[in-house]
Order: structure tokens, then sequence, then C-alpha cells
């Protein structure tokens, strides 16, 4: 019988004076775990954020629907029924820096000061991502500015996605999850969160109960990182079962999505210079991914489909490269 293993808990707080040592002990524990928890980490406002989007979730229900999510991946995700993704509700804020204060996508209820906030949290978000791959580069040999020079603020931007998971009066249909087995799309993503509820895949493929550790980050390997690193860094299936979050409770996060910009080759670092069969952008990986997960929303108003259908040549080499939702990609669909 395995032993099981102990989950990393490492604290970021001197990552700039004791780089190296600090950024090995996070390359391990994505290596291993492809999670970690990072305490002491300098983000300074997630608990003004958890306000704003508490407040946001608890207005009615026309207000938050005046902007559906779009292709900027700005707006609300919800309404009256969920889909096969998650029994949850979601105000998405991509973009490049800057481009949340600029949005027309979001309802007039996120004035400027709110907006404002978001901006500041998702730029301390980006600075500490940055420092942690930075590591993770000089750990595998590349030089520190190598995922830096692809995590620009440029197109698609990195995506704040406030979270809730509301109580609910019966209990869904069978094919509703709470939060469906998934990856993660992007490079990191950081989970901030009060509450217990998610489970990963542990080292021996046992599902783990993520601990909750006051003003910790929960820290993952998203696909796009996994796959220049070879799969070294590990992209983690994980999710929320209704036996963790029953009906009766409601649950709320903060989760903010690093990701590539669109032109960046999803090549193995392994495998520069050979020949490969389908070269994908992670624009090309990206498009697919997200308009599986959104594609079934439509304006309130119009009632057409907010996204464009995906391409079934890409979505097939995104198939292929067997590391999205573990290889089994699919779509979420509204359950009734």
């Amino acid at each position: 019988m395995s032993s099981k293993p102990q989950f990393p808990i490492i604290s970021v707080a001197n990552i700039h004076s004791d780089f190296d040592a600090i950024s090995k002990k996070l390359f391990e524990a994505s290596c291993k775990w492809g999670f970690f928890i990072a305490t002491d980490h300098g983000i300074s406002n997630a608990d003004k954020v958890f306000e704003l989007s508490k407040a946001f979730f608890d207005l009615p229900l026309e207000v938050k629907t005046e902007k559906m999510v779009d292709e900027t991946a700005i707006g609300y995700d919800g309404g009256k029924k969920f889909t096969s993704f998650a029994a949850s509700e979601a105000i998405l804020f991509g973009t490049p820096a800057g481009g949340v204060l600029s949005s027309k996508n979001l309802p007039e209820w996120w004035d400027h000061e709110k907006r404002a906030e978001i901006e500041k949290f998702k730029a301390e978000c980006y600075d500490l991502s940055i420092t942690m791959m930075s590591g993770f580069a000089k750990n595998m040999g590349l030089d520190e500015e190598y995922f830096t020079r692809i995590h620009q603020h440029k197109a698609p931007g990195h995506t704040l996605r406030c979270i809730k998971y509301p109580q609910l009066e019966e209990q869904p249909d069978s094919r509703q999850p709470r939060l469906s087995t998934h990856t993660d799309w992007g490079s990191l993503t950081f989970v901030f969160t009060k509450q217990a509820g998610l489970e990963i895949q542990d080292p021996n493929n046992d599902w783990f109960h993520i601990p909750v550790v006051p003003d910790g980050i929960v820290v993952n390997i998203g696909d796009a990182l996994s796959l220049w690193t070879g799969k070294t860094l590990k992209s983690t299936l994980h999710r929320i079962t209704w036996d963790n979050l029953p009906r009766n409770q409601d649950r709320y996060s903060l989760a903010y999505f690093s990701q590539p910009n669109n032109d960046a080759l999803l090549q193995s670092i392994m495998d520069a210079g050979k020949s490969v069969g389908t070269k994908l952008t992670y624009e090309d990986y990206y498009n697919v991914r997200y308009r599986l997960t959104y594609g079934a929303h439509s304006d309130t108003k119009s009632g057409k489909k907010m996204l464009a259908d995906v391409d079934p040549a890409i979505a097939k080499a995104v198939h292929e490269l067997g590391v999205a939702d573990a290889g089994a990609l699919a779509f979420n669909e509204i359950v009734a």
C-alpha cells in the first residue's frame, strides 16, 4: 500500500531575496503534484475583491445578466440554469492590463472605482506569476526570461474569474456536477478561497482534499505550461463534488488565470528544432477550450449565441495533445 504524500505548503515571503531556494521548492512541488499552496504572498486586496464579488452576486439576476460573457472573456457567466461544467455563477475580467477599465461588457454596477480594484488585483497576481515562472525556467536550465517573453500584456490577457457556488433548494439533475473534473488551460492558476471543497489527483492518482490555509493561494499548473515543459510540470485534474460541497452550502472563490500570448507556439522545449505535426498556437488552443466551456451561453436580449462554433480540425488537434482534461474534451451544455 503506497503511503500518502505530503501536500506542499510553501512560504514565498522571500522569493526575491532567496530566489533559487524557494523556486526549487515550487518547481519540485509542480513536478510531483502540479499543485501547491503559497503563503506570505503579498497580494494586498484579495479581501476587497471578495467583498465586491459577493455584493455583485447578491444583485438581482436581471442586473447580473445585463452583459453575458463575450469573446474578450469579460462579463457574467450564469443564469437560471447551469452548464454541465459547474453549478456556479461567475463574473469574468479578461483582456490585457487596463482592458477592464474600458470594457463595455460589464453591468453598470461595475463603476470605475470597482474596476480599478480588479485591475490592481490582477496586476499583483501577474507579478507573482511571472516571478514563479522565472523560477521554473531557471530550474529547467532556461534563461529566467524564457516564459516572461510569452506572457506579456497582450491578447488574450490574464483572466480573473470571481465565482459563487450557490446554495440550492433542490438537488440538481444527475448530469449536473458541482464542478466537473478538468484541467486548466493556461500557464498558472491562483485560487483564493476561505472554504474547503476542492479535490485534486495526488501523485498516487487518488483524490486528495486540498486544505484551507488562511491567506494562502492554491496554485496549479495549466495545460500550456505543462506542454512547454514536456509535461515535466503537471497539469493536474481537479474537481468539486456534491459530497464535498452539498447543495445547502455555498462557496466563494477568486480564480486568476495566467495565460500566454496568442502567438505563443505550443511546442515542448524538448522538441525545439524538430519537425512536429500540426502546429498549434495558444490562440488555437484557447479558442477551443473557451468555446467548449462558454459556448452554450446566448445573449439575454437577442437569444443569439455569444460565441462562434469550434473549428473541428483545431479541436481534433487539441484533443490529440492529450493534456486538456487529461484528453477528455467535451462541450459544456446547458443542463435543464
